[in-house]
């Protein structure tokens, strides 16, 4: 039978070309084709942004396989002067680079503070578990799935392998950046990929090979990392985005405490062993509960709770009625407290929300970004003003916001 070449059209990378007689690219289009990254369709993206930006509605399964397109660039570029380097780890880089999101819950980065999980164990369960993706892995090698699950928890050496995944420049953040700024129909989030693909090298840093940029391509990492300073700045922790956030963790809560005070409310099995962070939620639990398990629910409690307020909760958030933000930093202690006072005890809990947002655009610290000039390998803010100054941006990103009606 004739070997098939499959393409995906993708808004930011255009072609992205899968060719069946390549029996690694037929590895990767049977592991898209696995119901648990079938899931990644029904998982959004941005989470509740779409409330913000109407656009924002690309989902995990596109960003996963414009991450392993990106990764695939990289070890392409790479191997043009390092083939006995990258050739023994190209496979199950392009795996983890696939699979690196499969762990997400609802609404992606939402999920993990009202659910309380992180998405990095699921993930490396759903590799290591009993699941299609570690059936067709095994099937095709059977070491793989350790490999991967090696790589993403970045116990591998050399560490260059885990940098193209999970890095200060990595394929994940090159990908949703660029991708994030087209969903939202803003221009924050837009640098130059390739020149930063085309300065990448392998070089001996510290008795370890490491990944590192030459001089060439500084000026394309700098803007780089003020592209992802503006989109947090300006998408990721907008406002209103962070008020949904804060409505949707307050309507699992007030789930969850229905449901250990022993309340009647309308639920799912397996929603029940994600709001009682239940030890026996299995796998297939995980698969179940989904953006559309989330919005059913929503629905549900909506029009047939008994409860006052998962009624209104599950309203205002199907219905963008979402709670007023006002910075911590501009309130007086007994102006929260009246505004507490107004609401009555029980609905404080849930309709004065104090959230903090923090995040660093450049770290020095954690898995540096390391630049070659003149020969010479140094820590990117060591030979950038611009990436020094970034590291000094954190107080602009560092705000406390009170969510109340």
């Amino acid at each position: 039978m004739q070997k098939k070449k499959y393409r995906f059209l993708d808004p930011i990378h255009g072609n992205i070309e899968l060719n069946t007689a390549n029996p690694d690219e037929e590895l990767i289009l049977n592991l898209i084709e696995t119901k648990e990254f079938q899931r990644l369709r029904r998982i959004r993206q941005l989470g509740f942004s779409y409330l913000t930006f109407y656009g924002a509605e690309g989902t995990r399964f596109v960003h996963s396989i414009g991450c392993f397109q990106i990764a695939r660039k990289v070890l392409n570029h790479l191997e043009n002067k390092n083939a006995n380097l990258v050739e023994p780890h190209r496979l199950a880089i392009w795996v983890a680079a696939l699979l690196h999101d499969i762990g997400h819950g609802p609404f992606s980065h939402s999920s993990e503070p009202a659910f309380e999980f992180e998405h990095e164990e699921w993930t490396i369960k759903n590799i290591l578990g009993q699941t299609e993706i570690k059936q067709v892995l095994d099937n095709y090698q059977k070491d793989l799935a350790t490999q991967v699950s090696q790589i993403l928890l970045q116990k591998i050496k050399p560490t260059w392998i885990s940098q193209i995944i999970s890095g200060q420049l990595d394929c994940d953040r090159s990908d949703y950046l660029i991708r994030d700024s087209h969903q939202t129909g803003t221009t924050y989030g837009v640098f130059q990929l390739e020149r930063i693909i085309q300065s990448l090298e392998l070089n001996k840093h510290k008795d370890e090979i490491k990944l590192v940029v030459n001089e060439k391509g500084i000026q394309a990492v700098e803007d780089y990392l003020f592209a992802r300073y503006s989109m947090y700045l300006q998408v990721y922790h907008h406002k209103k985005t962070l008020s949904a956030d804060a409505l949707f963790t307050s309507t699992i809560r007030r789930a969850r405490d229905l449901l250990r005070l022993n309340k009647q409310i309308e639920l799912s099995e397996s929603l029940g062993k994600w709001l009682l962070k239940s030890k026996n939620k299995t796998l297939d639990d995980f698969w179940q509960v989904d953006d559309i398990c989330i919005f059913h629910h929503f629905k549900l409690w909506a029009n047939n709770s008994s409860d006052s307020i998962l009624t209104d909760l599950s309203n205002r958030l199907l219905n963008r009625k979402l709670f007023k933000a006002q910075k911590v930093s501009q309130m007086s202690v007994a102006q929260i407290e009246n505004i507490k006072k107004n609401l009555g005890h029980e609905k404080a809990d849930y309709y004065c929300v104090v959230k903090e947002c923090c995040e660093f655009p450049y770290n020095d610290r954690k898995k540096p970004i390391l630049i070659k000039q003149n020969n010479k390998i140094q820590e990117l803010s060591k030979v950038s003003n611009i990436a020094a100054a970034l590291m000094n941006k954190d107080k602009e990103l560092d705000i406390e916001w009170l969510f109340s009606p």
